[in-house]
């Protein structure tokens, strides 16, 4: 069947004021309606001619007033005419600026009524909203799509609307998918490339519960997500990839540091569900090809190491009482920012000497800063599974202190960790192996005094801190950690190079390695072992 010819312009105002003036049944909006929104798609010059027609807007107006008043009263047979009209307006505003500031003017105060009343918990139970909610969140998501202007006045605006009405966190409670892929997509376009925006989100009250909802809602979603199609830009659900693009933009916009930690937590809590998520998202982020060292991700190194100290007092401060999902959440925290830190180390030393900037240097630098909190947490992991075979005792540090002392505790007593605790202390093990070697890395060339000055800082401190010892004691295979020995041997290579102190150090334990001349770990035959 032969589409029917587009409905003037003139005629259509004239149809239009027609069913204000005195409605008929909402199908004969919908009928009414076919025309022109059929021709908008085969002829796209027809959105300037409608919306520059004399009376348009102010017409449509008068029908969106008419239909969001029978919804509002519980009239559902108006939702057929309401879905027509989005999807009329829909049309009219794509990549058409003029008609986007129309539609924001004469129909969103409709559109927001009409979202309001499709919001309830009982319609969003109700299957005849579905097709309307949907279709008016993308039609409210395309009035901010290419559109800078409208973006700045009408974001602000919404929440500001959103501290009283809660719409978009309504919305983003609605079962159906579409519905929540509009709302993101709305979300998203409103902040991209905008910082002033993006910090509206990340810090204002109702911008705050946005995001708390998103996260919520996300947060079981990382299940379907493999960490190999995250670092490949490749995901199974989209609402899961527009949300991770809605952080990407917090986090390259430098607005993803205020969000985190102007979240309200409960008293007596360091993490929560939403934070743990965020976090799960920087993680993502930082392992995409060349995001780790871009201005904004080197940015975040302070905020990761404050975060590092503060989670990791946290976990072993629990560690006196019963661990419940609380500390969990905690420790899956500290893998999480060391995990990212980890990653922007790694990055770092991968990059070429030409590319060293003013920026790597102070992030190096600011690493530093997490190597103590490393070493407790390292020698914390061991109460909780301790290595395969207790180390012996080595000499008196230079600061006077039994290093062994502070390194191991008792572990005979120590109770034997489920699979899952293992697997989790495992990776902590491991990452603290890797940031203590990343931090105490020096490159094979283009080595500068600064360089070397934190190098020798570094290594001292873990020697002091008791962390050499905890390192050896990891040197062991062990099979509930196999590629622990290589991270505790490349650590301790980069502690020993050009160190005589800590050589000397280890050289004064009863030996089970022969110290070489870089640093390196060579192990003693059986018979020559003094241990």
């Amino acid at each position: 069947m032969a589409e029917p010819p587009a409905t003037p312009p003139a005629e259509l105002v004239q149809q239009l004021e027609s069913y204000a003036t005195a409605p008929g049944p909402p199908d004969q909006l919908v009928q009414l309606l076919r025309p022109p929104r059929l021709g908008l798609r085969s002829t796209p010059s027809l959105r300037r001619d409608y919306g520059g027609c004399t009376g348009f807007w102010p017409s449509l107006e008068k029908v969106w007033q008419v239909e969001a008043g029978r919804l509002e009263q519980d009239e559902k047979d108006s939702i057929p005419a309401v879905t027509a009209l989005a999807a009329f307006v829909l049309s009219l505003c794509t990549a058409n600026e003029v008609n986007q500031e129309s539609a924001l003017t004469y129909i969103e105060p409709h559109l927001r009524r009409i979202l309001l009343a499709a919001s309830s918990l009982v319609n969003f139970e109700n299957g005849e909203y579905t097709t309307m909610t949907r279709v008016c969140c993308q039609t409210l998501a395309n009035l901010v799509t290419a559109n800078d202007g409208i973006g700045g006045r009408y974001f602000s605006q919404r929440l500001r609307d959103e501290e009283e009405d809660k719409l978009l966190q309504r919305l983003l409670a609605s079962p159906d998918h579409g519905t929540l892929q509009a709302v993101l997509i709305f979300l998203l376009n409103s902040i991209h490339d905008n910082r002033e925006r993006a910090m509206l989100l990340a810090t204002t009250p109702a911008g705050a519960a946005i995001l708390d909802r998103l996260m919520v809602l996300v947060g079981a979603l990382f299940e379907g997500e493999t960490a190999e199609g995250i670092a490949h830009g490749e995901f199974t659900s989209d609402i899961f990839q527009i949300s991770f693009a809605i952080i990407q933009q917090l986090i390259s916009l430098e607005a993803f540091v205020p969000a985190y930690e102007g979240h309200a937590l409960m008293p007596g809590f360091s993490i929560s569900p939403t934070l743990v998520t965020m976090l799960k998202f920087l993680d993502g982020h930082l392992s995409l090809a060349g995001q780790a060292t871009t201005p904004s991700s080197l940015a975040l190194v302070p905020f990761l190491i404050r975060q590092l100290i503060a989670l990791g007092t946290s976990v072993m401060e629990q560690k006196e009482r019963a661990m419940d999902a609380a500390d969990a959440a905690t420790f899956q925290g500290v893998v999480l920012v060391l995990h990212c830190l980890v990653s922007i180390g790694l990055a770092l030393d991968s990059q070429e000497e030409g590319q060293r900037v003013e920026a790597r240097e102070e992030a190096e630098s600011k690493m530093v800063k997490g190597v103590e909190a490393v070493v407790r947490l390292l020698r914390f992991s061991q109460t909780l599974m301790p290595p395969p075979t207790p180390r012996l005792t080595p000499p008196t540090s230079k600061n006077g202190t039994d290093a062994a002392s502070t390194a191991i505790s008792d572990t005979s007593s120590a109770p034997t960790p489920s699979p899952e605790v293992s697997a989790a202390v495992a990776q902590l093990q491991r990452l603290s192996a890797q940031f203590l070697g990343i931090v105490s890395f020096i490159p094979p060339a283009g080595v500068t005094y600064t360089m070397k000055a934190r190098a020798k800082a570094v290594q001292d401190k873990v020697r002091e801190c008791g962390g050499l010892e905890l390192l050896l004691s990891m040197c062991q295979i062990d099979e509930r950690n196999p590629t622990m020995r290589e991270h505790a041997l490349f650590a301790i290579r980069n502690l020993l190079r050009n160190n005589q102190t800590n050589q000397d150090f280890v050289d004064g334990m009863k030996p089970q390695y022969r110290v070489g001349a870089n640093g390196e770990l060579f192990d003693l035959p059986p018979a020559l072992r003094t241990g």
